[in-house]
């Protein structure tokens, strides 16, 4: 079902997962969400946590797999992000265009009608 907020774009079933990533600006503040928790971690196991850290390795490599997976999960999302810009964009111009060709036409008809009365 499209959203009639936002042309284009498909209504948030009630499936968290699915709403999020179909409604663009669900999908972009959990973009953003994910992007500051991850950098937020990083800053903490590299400033904070470093000396720790590399005294357990098991903790360690936990929490670095943990960035790393969270980095992943966020260069995904914005892959996602992407294509689906792209796909509205698309379809917009599609849309844009018939709409178009139907003006066009309309306007060659109306030139006929015209013509044919002899203005």
């Amino acid at each position: 079902m499209e959203n009639p907020e936002h042309p284009g774009e498909e209504e948030p079933s009630s499936t968290a997962p699915t709403g999020v990533l179909l409604h663009a600006v669900a999908r972009r503040n959990l973009l953003f969400g994910l992007t500051l928790l991850t950098l937020v971690l990083v800053f903490i196991g590299a400033v904070t946590l470093g000396e720790t850290l590399m005294g357990m390795p098991l903790a360690f490599t936990v929490f670095w797999l943990a960035c790393f997976i969270l980095v992943v999960l966020i260069l995904l999302l914005a892959f996602y992000d992407l294509r689906r810009v792209r796909r509205e964009h698309a379809k917009r111009l599609r849309d844009l265009d018939k709409e178009l060709a139907a003006t066009a036409a309309e306007a060659r008809r109306l030139m006929r009608e015209m013509k044919e009365r002899g203005e």
